[in-house]
């Protein structure tokens, strides 16, 4: 089970390097009161609700641009053009994050995509994901009548009455850089609310890393719905199988009714089986008969052409013929044997020979 949430929003301060294994934190309540503070390994940070990252000054740079105030869905696009001019290196690892637009002017900060998606990545292997970023710049307090400095990840942030942005080793570089403007330094400024600029969320290159932690619910809820159609299948499957089951037991009946029946007085052990041999024995008897009238023919070897022809069980043969063709072949007919004739209607007679089958 997850710890209970310490904080509402917790703050952490990425390193500008690529070795660390430790953060400094600040931990908030909903509405931004400052709750604590430390550095802990990454395993050991405060559960929080929200996880923001402050980005080091070191790392960024920040541009005042003039874009159009509604440019839509063409403002990525006019922000690279815009920054053409302005950003040495490799051009296609810059990040370029638009703030809230002030009139026709935007301030965009940029930074490496591959340094911040390494750090967002090693972040989330340890649990951690972030609801959004916000560069040390952008928490240096706006004033009127004063530049305004602060200590930050690797030196010291600045912005003039101009609204020009910097850092500086120290105070005193920072006093030459704004010109003899009054300065006015502004202390713990990880402390301070996010602001507006910062509040929507990771921008849209970074969302493919996962930055929203994983919300279960859904999961659980396909979870049940997926046991409750296994659940489902299962019983449909056992009503397919009983009804199967039942079918079968007719079937078995009805062919015991049938064997019993055709056979009577046969002892049923294995009606199927039964009934095959049974087949087979009458297809051998069926044979049989027909040898014994093929025989009868070859012996005759004459022209006959006899109403029918019948062969019994026990060998006999009754042999149909016109009364013409029993007194013309009369001679060839007694060498089959001794028969017995009977009249077998008008214009016919039947002879009747018995044979022992061999």
């Amino acid at each position: 089970m997850a710890p209970a949430p310490r904080f509402s929003i917790l703050r952490v301060s990425l390193p500008p390097g690529d070795a660390w294994t430790e953060l400094a934190w600040s931990g908030f309540s909903a509405n931004y009161v400052f709750s604590g503070s430390g550095t802990s390994p990454l395993a050991e940070l405060p559960a929080a609700a929200e996880l923001e990252i402050l980005l080091p000054a070191c790392r960024l740079s920040i541009h005042r641009l003039e874009l159009p105030e509604r440019a839509g869905k063409h403002l990525d696009a006019l922000i690279r053009q815009a920054l053409e001019d302005r950003l040495l290196g490799d051009r296609a690892d810059a990040l370029a994050v638009p703030g809230l637009p002030r009139g026709t002017e935007r301030r965009v900060w940029v930074c490496s995509q591959r340094w911040l998606e390494s750090a967002l990545q090693r972040l989330a292997s340890a649990g951690l994901y972030a609801a959004r970023l916000i560069p040390e710049y952008a928490l240096l307090p706006e004033s009127e009548d004063a530049a305004i400095h602060a200590a930050a990840t690797g030196g010291t942030i600045f912005r003039t009455l101009e609204g020009q942005f910097g850092i500086a080793g120290n105070e005193a570089v920072v006093a030459q850089l704004t010109g003899g403007e009054t300065l006015q330094r502004a202390e713990d400024i990880a402390r301070r609310p996010c602001p507006p600029d910062c509040q929507s969320g990771l921008p849209a290159a970074l969302k493919r890393l996962a930055s929203q932690r994983l919300d279960l619910r859904p999961l659980r809820a396909a979870g049940v719905w997926l046991a409750v159609a296994a659940v489902l299948a299962l019983l449909g499957a056992v009503a397919h199988w009983r009804q199967l089951e039942n079918r079968l037991a007719r079937l078995q009946h009805e062919i015991r009714q049938t064997f019993a029946v055709a056979f009577p007085g046969t002892p049923i052990v294995d009606p199927i089986l039964q009934w095959e041999s049974k087949q087979r024995e009458s297809t051998r008897a069926g044979d049989d008969a027909l040898d014994t009238a093929v025989g009868v023919a070859a012996r005759l070897d004459v022209p006959l052409r006899p109403r029918g022809i019948e062969v019994g069980d026990g060998g006999g043969v009754r042999l149909t013929l016109t009364d013409s063709d029993a007194a013309q072949f009369k001679a060839r007919l007694e060498t089959l044997g001794r028969a017995e004739q009977m009249p077998a209607g008008a214009g016919f007679t039947q002879f009747i020979y018995r044979f022992e089958r061999e």
